[in-house]
């Protein structure tokens, strides 16, 4: 897969995350890979390379936001805090994720537009669902699966 291929894949990737659900932050938080029935769920088993990028990238916007490693959002998100409870925990404003995460998700989403794989519609039903995708994200109980 050449360069411009793998980076539409991750972009897409992202702002589908963002847009369809947050499974594959879910499966980070508390490491299971196994029964997912969320339609990104579903895509995700056909595409793994795409979860695994969504996740890597939807992690980076958090982590680099919040001046944490991925290890400590992963022990905070295993024992049971949202990402709103971990920002508030570390002295930040939640609405500075969710701020990091709209701009990450409507940039790519607009390089899609702008470069002809997506059309002005879709865009705009990709960015209407944005604000409720990453506030189930914030305010989702990630680690109530996970093991000790």
């Amino acid at each position: 897969m050449d360069s411009k291929v793998k980076k539409l894949v991750a972009g897409v990737a992202l702002a589908g995350a963002l847009t369809v659900g947050t499974a594959g932050v879910a499966v980070a938080a508390d490491g299971s890979g196994t029964g997912t029935t969320t339609p990104s769920g579903q895509a995700a088993r056909r595409h793994p390379g795409i979860r695994a990028e969504v996740r890597r990238g939807t992690i980076k916007v958090v982590t680099d936001t919040l001046g944490v490693s991925r290890q400590e959002l992963r022990d905070a998100l295993k024992g049971g805090q949202t990402l709103s409870d971990y920002a508030t925990s570390l002295g930040k404003n939640p609405q500075t994720v969710v701020d990091a995460l709209t701009k990450a998700a409507d940039s790519r989403i607009d390089q899609l537009l702008a470069n002809g794989k997506i059309d002005q519609q879709r865009a705009d039903t990709m960015k209407s669902k944005l604000p409720d995708r990453i506030d189930k994200l914030m305010n989702h109980q990630f680690g109530q699966h996970a093991t000790a």
